[in-house]
């Protein structure tokens, strides 16, 4: 048993090793998402995306909203410098999309900083974030989010 104990071992420590680097390394970032009292969606920068909890300003380069089994629903690009996109963090950023009830969604948007070289890629981050809206028995919205998003049925 122990013969068996150390041949599997270092496979187990291997699989680990990379599947804890890869989790490591995800470089996508988590939106705050709230539900507004119309039924729609509130997605923002978090207010601790700044170590200081400081109000930045960030550049917002693309929103995209995308349906699981459709694809892309509605797409902004931001990238021309006659129309920037500024928002600080907490405020809700604009999505001109109708969220309907019982869709499993994937919400997602480029930033970087404001100031910052807005065409480096090392700058950037990418949000995203999965999300349901459903109608409960009483007739109240609720909003899910990612995995609970993705299990409902």
């Amino acid at each position: 048993m122990n013969k068996n104990l150390f041949r599997i071992l270092p496979i187990v420590l291997t699989i680990a090793l990379i599947t804890g680097c890869i989790l490591h390394n995800n470089e996508f970032n988590t939106p705050d998402i709230v539900l507004k009292k119309d039924g729609q969606l509130c997605i923002s920068i978090p207010e601790n995306e700044n170590f200081f909890y400081s109000k930045k300003e960030y550049s917002i380069l693309t929103t995209e909203v995308f349906q699981t089994g459709i694809g892309q629903l509605w797409k902004k690009n931001y990238f021309y410098p006659s129309e920037p996109y500024y928002v600080k963090n907490q405020e809700c950023l604009y999505f001109n999309y109708h969220f309907q009830n019982n869709i499993f969604y994937t919400i997602s948007f480029i930033s970087t900083e404001k100031g910052n070289n807005e065409n480096q890629k090392s700058t950037q981050k990418t949000w995203i974030r999965f999300v349901r809206i459903i109608k409960k028995q009483d007739g109240t919205m609720q909003l899910l989010l990612d995995a609970e998003a993705s299990g409902y049925s």
